[in-house]
C-alpha cells in the first residue's frame, strides 16, 4: 500500500524557485518481515546558470521492519528490527537541455546527488550516498529517437551503523532492468536480496510512433545493471530485451512493456509484464 501527497511550485515567491513538498506513507511487505514507512520531505531549487539547476532537499522518515519471520529472515535485517529514525539532506546539480519533458526527441540530462544522513543531522541512520545519471536522446530520423540512460551509485556507512536495508540498492523492475525484480547480493544462506552498496545501470531505448494522431508510441529497449558489496564488476552484469507502448493519456503518461531476461538464473522466470503510470525514462 502506496500513499503519496506532492504539492510542486515552480516559481515560488514570484522568483523562479523550484519547490516541492512531499508527505508519504508506504507499507511493503517481503517474504520474510514488511517495512512500514512515513515521512516528510522538502526540496528547493534555483537555476543559477542558464540550464543548470542546484537543489536541496531534506527529509525525515521513520521506518519500522515487523512482522517478522524469525525462520526465514536473515540476520543483516533481523538486526535492524523495529524503528529507525532517519534525517537526510540531499544536494543536486542537474543540467537539462532535452526539448519535451515527456516525449523528448534530442539534449541531455545530467545529475549529481549526494546525500547525508545522521551526523549532525540526528537520526538513527548514519550513511552518505551518491548517485551519478546521465540520459541522452538523438533524432535517428523524424518520428525515431534513440535514448541512452546511465546511472552509479554508492553508499558508505558512517559511525559504524549498519546501512539501512531499505536505503542499498535493488535493481529490477520498469525503470531499471525491465523483466527482471529484486537484482542484488543475496544474505548467505537464503533467498533474500539485501541489496549492494555499489550500482551500475544501463538503458538503451528505442521511441517510434505507433498511432501518432493518437499519441501512442512504441519502444525497443536494452537493459543491463547490478548491484554489489563494494567495487563494480562490469562482468557481472544482468542483460533484459523487450518491448511495449507509451501513451500520454488524459491521465498522464502510460507504460506498458515485457521484458524478457538474455541470462536467467535457475528458478529465475524468463520474463516479466511491467506498467506504471507516471514520467519515461
Amino acid at each position: 500500500n502506496n500513499y503519496e501527497l506532492s504539492y510542486t511550485n515552480p516559481w515560488l515567491l514570484d522568483i523562479p524557485l523550484w519547490s516541492k513538498v512531499d508527505v508519504w506513507k508506504y507499507l511493503r511487505q517481503f517474504d520474510s518481515y514488511s517495512l512500514d514507512t512515513r515521512g516528510i520531505g522538502m526540496t528547493v531549487g534555483y537555476p543559477f546558470w542558464e540550464q543548470i539547476f542546484a537543489y536541496i532537499g531534506y527529509k525525515f522518515t521513520i521506518d519500522n521492519i515487523q512482522d517478522i519471520n524469525l525462520v526465514t529472515i536473515p540476520r543483516y535485517i533481523l538486526d535492524q528490527k523495529g524503528q529507525t529514525i532517519t534525517s537526510a539532506l540531499t544536494l543536486t546539480v542537474a543540467r537539462d537541455t532535452t526539448d519535451d519533458t515527456i516525449f523528448p526527441t534530442k539534449g541531455t540530462k545530467a545529475t549529481i546527488a549526494v546525500t547525508k544522513a545522521g551526523g549532525p543531522l540526528q537520526g538513527d541512520a548514519s550513511f552518505i550516498k551518491y548517485i551519478a545519471g546521465l540520459t541522452g536522446y538523438y533524432s535517428i530520423v523524424p518520428d525515431l529517437v534513440f535514448g541512452a540512460k546511465g546511472r552509479v551509485g554508492e553508499i558508505v556507512a558512517n559511525d559504524d551503523k549498519p546501512i539501512p536495508v531499505y536505503e542499498r540498492f535493488v535493481l529490477g523492475g520498469i525503470n531499471s532492468l525491465r523483466g527482471l525484480r529484486y537484482i542484488g547480493p543475496f544474505y548467505p544462506g537464503t533467498s533474500d536480496v539485501i541489496g549492494g552498496t555499489t550500482m551500475v545501470n544501463l538503458n538503451l531505448e528505442l521511441v517510434f510512433p505507433l498511432m501518432k494522431d493518437a499519441g501512442v508510441k512504441g519502444v525497443l529497449f536494452y537493459d543491463t545493471g547490478n548491484t554489489w558489496n563494494g567495487g563494480y564488476n562490469l562482468g557481472d552484469l544482468r542483460h533484459t530485451t523487450g518491448g511495449g507502448i507509451r501513451w500520454y493519456s488524459p491521465i498522464g503518461p502510460l507504460r506498458l512493456e515485457y521484458g524478457y531476461v538474455l541470462d536467467p538464473k535457475p528458478g529465475e522466470a524468463t520474463g516479466r509484464v511491467e506498467f506504471s503510470i507516471g514520467m519515461f525514462m
